[in-house]
């Protein structure tokens, strides 16, 4: 397996799939964008500011529009802040999504790790954390973490970026997949933002909003931070279309009240579904997908059995620290979540 490979790589299979590797809400995109389109607007640049873009997403997060940058997809902006900030030195709490480390590795940097314990269902320990501070320039972590799925609440993250301020260490919190946690705001650490100058938070559309093909990512920091991440940032990298959709999916609050219902029924199913096959691990989840571990099968083969059965589920093996034992499934419709169920039950029986 490639060192970098993801999820949602169904190009590369001859027959349809359930695709259980790729993170994506279920419930699909919110219907408001069908008529969000003006056709017009691609006849012309979009605006090199994103006035009207981050203008929605001030009213639908409170801050300002000058605390906001948005980007093609929560990547770029996850690379734009390693770059902009020469970061040589982050500490990753791992395993983790693996961009952080290619973007440092690419920037001709190298991370330290701290091995996020199995033993403790993958908790992070916050003041191990804090206690790395002082070999590191710099701290990216997930929340909810990918690919364990695991949170960290809003007292413990702001002990994280108050121990990093006191150093200087500019912190990243990857927020891609917190919208999916019914008691989100627990852990939601916008509200730092005007604390803290050092802080910068990613989302995306893609994951929450079920639209992985536009491309639309967005971004909080101090004033002073955004300045300087727009400073290094390539222009019009957000286009007419995703622009366009931005303005509208942040004003549908049902669509996004009724992803939260439905995420937390379906993970419970899985969960305790799942936790009834003897020949399988099962760790706990906040959020839309899950990490699972095979006690005596190797991914490989179970995923070529699953392929048979026209499921693909995410082989875990890339993840710094997982092994061969380890997969991830995200959350899809009841039906397919059944399927994936008793299909992992026949092949492991």
């Amino acid at each position: 397996m490639d060192k970098y490979e993801h999820g949602g790589n169904i190009y590369i299979y001859d027959k349809d799939v359930i695709d259980f590797s790729s993170n994506i809400n279920p419930l699909g995109f919110p219907e408001c964008i069908k008529d969000s389109i003006d056709i017009a607007a691609f006849t012309k640049y979009p605006d090199i500011n994103y006035t009207q873009l981050k203008r929605s997403i001030s009213k639908y997060t409170g801050l300002k529009s000058e605390n906001i940058i948005v980007g093609n997809g929560a990547s770029e902006l996850i690379y734009l802040f390693v770059m902009a900030l020469s970061l040589k030195r982050p500490l990753i709490p791992s395993p983790a999504f693996l961009e952080y480390e290619r973007a440092v590795t690419l920037s001709g940097g190298n991370p330290l790790y701290y091995q996020i314990p199995e033993e403790d269902g993958y908790v992070v320990d916050v003041d191990k954390i804090v206690n790395c501070f002082k070999e590191v320039d710099s701290v990216i972590i997930g929340n909810p973490n990918n690919p364990t799925g695991k949170g960290i609440k809003l007292k413990d993250v702001e002990y994280i970026v108050k121990g990093s301020k006191k150093l200087n260490l500019p912190v990243m919190i990857d927020e891609a997949f917190i919208e999916f946690i019914c008691d989100y705001e627990e852990y939601q650490s916008l509200d730092l933002i005007d604390d803290y100058d050092n802080l910068f938070v990613v989302r995306a559309a893609t994951k929450f909003f079920g639209l992985p093909g536009l491309r639309l990512g967005y971004g909080f920091g101090s004033e002073s931070l955004i300045k300087r991440l727009e400073a290094y940032k390539e222009p019009w990298t957000v286009n007419a279309f995703a622009d366009a959709i931005g303005r509208r999916i942040f004003d549908d609050i049902k669509f996004m009240e009724n992803t939260r219902k439905y995420i937390k029924e379906e993970i419970d199913y899985l969960t305790n579904e799942l936790k009834k096959i003897d020949e399988l691990v099962v760790f706990d989840t906040l959020t839309n997908f899950m990490l699972l571990k095979l006690k005596h099968m190797n991914v490989g083969d179970l995923k070529e059995e699953l392929l048979k059965r026209r499921i693909l589920v995410r082989d875990a093996s890339n993840f710094r620290y997982l092994d061969d034992r380890y997969f991830r499934v995200a959350v899809k419709s009841h039906r397919d979540n059944v399927k994936l169920v008793e299909a992992i039950k026949e092949v492991l029986k």
